[in-house]
């Protein structure tokens, strides 16, 4: 892991929404630290913790707080135990992706409604989040419409799927969207520090292009922000962000791509300026 300071993290967070970068390299990630990151992620409580005290707090966690938390908030009867297990366990896997309530609900057999209203609980619990689409209201049939998924924690997520070694993380199918929403709860926990308010949100086209984040600045003003779990980084990588820079127009701000490389790399795409970033600027 690499700490930082919480006015280094203000920082560069505030740099990314400047879009001021210096040049100087930073600390490139290898495979096997971001899977210590993901695995670890930002509950206090369970940073310093063994891997094996991690899971047991992670169990007490998910059967205490979630499970008879959710029934106080949900007045939930029944066997609604089995069918929020499944749920979130299924959610765990879909970090970075879109939800799509009939496939849920199909996928565990379960009604597409109570899914739906159970997720919007685990929102209202801080378990997840669901991140919006970005819409400019003249140009609403350019976008889908659905929401993106994130948990408010990827330490939480890890355990879910039964993530336990971080070297071989990398080697799953998840590494990339945990990366990915890694990232999310870095911003999210900077935004709280900022003195600018912002909103977040994600792109995606009716052609498929898309894009990971998108930082709505308290003018309107817009930052795309890209996600790549690898160390080198090529000129079709920003496609989503130059789309997105077509589509959001005048709003556009600036828009970088954040890889595990060591070094802010400048790429010019269809006239615009574009920068890949080290992604242990935001740790």
């Amino acid at each position: 892991m690499f700490p930082a300071s919480a006015g280094m993290n203000r920082c560069n967070y505030g740099n990314l929404l400047s879009g001021t970068f210096g040049q100087d390299p930073l600390k490139a990630l290898d495979r096997v630290a971001p899977g210590e990151l993901l695995i670890a992620c930002g509950y206090p409580e369970v940073v310093a913790k063994s891997t094996r005290s991690r899971n047991i707090w992670f169990a007490s966690y998910i059967e205490g707080r979630l499970l008879k938390d959710f029934e106080t908030m949900h007045h939930a009867k029944g066997d609604y135990h089995t069918k929020l297990s499944a749920l979130i366990r299924n959610l765990a896997g879909m970090t970075g992706n879109l939800i799509k309530y009939a496939h849920i609900a199909n996928d565990l057999s379960q009604d597409d409604k109570t899914v739906k209203r159970y997720i919007e609980i685990l929102e209202l619990m801080f378990i997840i989040r669901r991140l919006h689409p970005y819409v400019r209201n003249s140009a609403k049939r350019a976008v889908v419409g659905m929401p993106k998924l994130h948990f408010v924690d990827t330490g939480l997520a890890c355990h879910l799927l039964g993530l336990k070694k971080a070297d071989a993380l990398h080697t799953t199918q998840f590494f990339c969207g945990l990366v990915e929403n890694f990232v999310f709860c870095e911003l999210m926990k900077h935004a709280t520090w900022a003195e600018e308010d912002v909103n977040f949100f994600h792109f995606r086209d009716t052609a498929r292009h898309e894009l990971d984040l998108v930082i709505e600045r308290s003018d309107g003003r817009v930052v795309g922000v890209e996600v790549k779990a690898s160390m080198t980084v090529k000129p079709e990588d920003f496609n989503g962000l130059s789309v997105f820079a077509d589509y959001a127009r005048e709003k556009f701000l600036h828009g970088v791509l954040l890889y595990s490389g060591d070094k802010v790399l400048p790429f010019r795409i269809n006239g615009r300026v574009f920068h890949a970033l080290p992604l242990s600027s935001l740790m």
